[in-house]
């Protein structure tokens, strides 16, 4: 069970604008009026996207538009909530006409990326996500949503370079260790995923998802005591704990065929009935 982390926004909008591709509507005091509430809408939005608000985000950097069509970080915030609402279509629209009006705005590029990414359409979002990095090698966003694209084409040693360069960038996010948990996981080493969970259990004491994940590799390593209390603990916020059984085992005998044991009778009748 992973996911991407969800695409920030910049609140430092670009304000700057080549005046020869302002027409006469857009100069002058007024227009520079307008260009300074535009930013002040588009700050707006990104608090509004910070909090989850996607509506009153999207309404906020709509009227940033408005107040400066050429305000290209708006576009892309616009973008970055529409792709978070699950509007994929919107978001690609949107961070394409922030390119448009900036070529070399890397967090356009990580917008775009991360809605390819969500889409499934993994090609196009490393290309995006590689294009924001080369423009902003700092952008920790960006190697996530990256290595998330690798991940799910099965690179997992690509994507776990990217996921050690965006903990490397911001070492106090418990979803890039979760992700990054995850990809060891999926190459069969258990016990750096366990270390990975843990550091993001420890970062966020409530993250149910890496509670689970962690309980999957205790599973791995027949170590039953710790793949329980961790998959109570995952149930206890509310975890469908099946959901990430199913994916990989028909059933609890389907595990224990294919590792090779036989799991304790408290922990299968727990599985079961999850399922």
């Amino acid at each position: 069970m992973s996911r991407t982390k969800d695409v920030k926004l910049d609140c430092q909008a670009h304000t700057q604008e080549n005046a020869s591709n302002l027409d006469e509507t857009h100069r002058g005091p007024e227009a520079r009026h307008k260009r300074r509430e535009a930013v002040l809408h588009n700050n707006r939005g990104v608090a509004y996207a910070n909090k989850g608000d996607y509506e009153l985000a999207v309404e906020a950097f709509t009227n940033a538009i408005e107040l400066n069509p050429n305000l290209a970080m708006a576009y892309s915030n616009r973008g970055g909530a529409y792709r978070d609402k699950g509007d994929y279509d919107r978001a690609l629209e949107d961070c394409t006409r922030a390119i448009e009006l900036n070529p070399d705005l890397a967090m356009a590029y990580n917008n775009r990326g991360g809605a390819y990414e969500r889409r499934g359409d993994y090609d196009r979002a490393i290309e995006d996500l590689s294009k924001a990095i080369a423009f902003k090698p700092d952008l920790g966003e960006a190697y996530g949503n990256r290595g998330g694209a690798y991940a799910n084409i099965g690179n997992y040693d690509r994507a776990i370079i990217d996921y050690t360069n965006a903990i490397t960038l911001n070492p106090n996010d418990p979803q890039s260790y979760n992700n990054r948990g995850v990809a060891h996981y999926k190459k069969g080493d258990y016990d750096r995923a366990i270390v990975d969970y843990t550091k993001a259990i420890e970062l966020k004491p409530d993250f149910a998802e890496a509670y689970y994940n962690r309980a999957e590799a205790w599973l791995h390593l027949g170590e039953w005591e710790n793949a329980q209390s961790n998959l109570t603990a995952a149930v206890r916020m509310g975890v469908d704990i099946s959901d990430g059984f199913r994916n990989e085992y028909a059933s609890v005998s389907d595990f224990e065929r294919r590792n090779g044991v036989k799991l304790p009778a408290d922990l299968a009748a727990m599985l079961t009935l999850q399922q």
